[in-house]
């Protein structure tokens, strides 16, 4: 909002009030509200406008509800179904939620990285299956 073209939103009222008619209308059509789409029906051009309005003093609470209430259709489909792979991923990339896994790296603080080495036990068929194959293979060679 630096520069150039004036902003779409001059008035926190009438940016909440648009946003209002962005979740009555994804009400209706029985489809969840996105951060993209509300987005375009604001009339943005990219996600980052969202953003610059929610710096703003005084449009930073109406867009910060606006994204809870996102959040909050994200995590009830989360609880609601068993593909749920897209709706982490959005809580993930777009709400800030974290998964609690931890990797060590050489820059922790907390020491150097260790090392995690992971075998794989083949169990007794495939092991005498891969035998086989072997024998095979050698007599097969002193044959040729």
């Amino acid at each position: 909002m630096a520069g150039g073209r004036p902003p779409l939103y001059d008035d926190p009222l009438k940016m909440e009030a648009k946003i209002e008619q962005y979740f009555d209308k994804r009400t209706k059509e029985a489809k969840p509200p996105t951060i993209a789409g509300l987005c375009v029906f604001l009339g943005f051009s990219e996600r980052h406008a969202l953003s610059e309005y929610e710096k703003r003093k005084p449009f930073s609470a109406t867009v910060k509800r606006a994204r809870l209430r996102i959040e909050e259709d994200r995590a009830d489909r989360l609880l609601e179904g068993p593909n749920t792979a897209g709706v982490i991923f959005d809580l993930t990339n777009n709400h800030g939620w974290k998964n609690p896994q931890h990797m060590k790296h050489s820059q922790d603080e907390d020491g150097e990285p260790q090392k995690v080495e992971h075998k794989i036990k083949a169990d007794d068929a495939i092991t005498g299956l891969l035998e086989e194959v072997a024998r095979l293979k050698a007599g097969s060679a002193k044959q040729g």
